[in-house]
């Protein structure tokens, strides 16, 4: 636990309430049609500074750990993670924006587009989950080493 980075830290902590940010805009602007201009672009700004800084801070300063073997599911998350975060990203900035614009309008938009809100949803959800499941495994998940051509599980 004393390895964990504090910058990974910070980023699981303030992600879920970026998270929770997400889901308030989204409930206001739905069930009472109004939309927080402020918060979603705090959200935003957050997410355009920190998040996209995480990303590239994590993608250089990687290490490899002697003996230890990432596996293929390890590795198969943290590209997905790495590829979907993104794609998320890109795709909160055009939606918010879109919904901005309608609400400026008088346009209840996530109302308007329901199907296309919850699939939003459940996507972003699915982004932060694979965050939380990369964190896990990369920092608090028991580590299988080969010590002396044996498997051995690092704790």
């Amino acid at each position: 636990m004393n390895n964990i980075p504090w910058f990974s830290v910070f980023t699981l902590f303030t992600e879920t309430c970026i998270t929770a940010s997400v889901l308030y805009i989204f409930y206001k602007a739905y069930k009472e049609n109004k939309f927080n201009y402020k918060l979603t672009a705090i959200t935003l700004s957050y997410e355009v500074i920190f998040n996209i800084g995480y990303m590239v801070y994590r993608a250089v300063s990687h290490k490899e750990v002697a003996g230890a073997k990432e596996g293929g599911f390890d590795i198969f998350l943290a590209a997905f993670h790495g590829i979907f975060s993104l794609i998320m990203f890109l795709a909160l900035l055009a939606f918010m924006y879109t919904a901005w614009r309608n609400y400026k309008k008088g346009i209840n938009y996530f109302f308007e587009h329901k199907k296309l809100s919850k699939v939003f949803l459940i996507a972003w959800m699915l982004a932060i989950f694979t965050g939380y499941l990369f964190f896990y495994q990369e920092y608090l998940a028991p580590k299988v080493e080969s010590v002396g051509g044996r498997m051995a599980v690092n704790r």
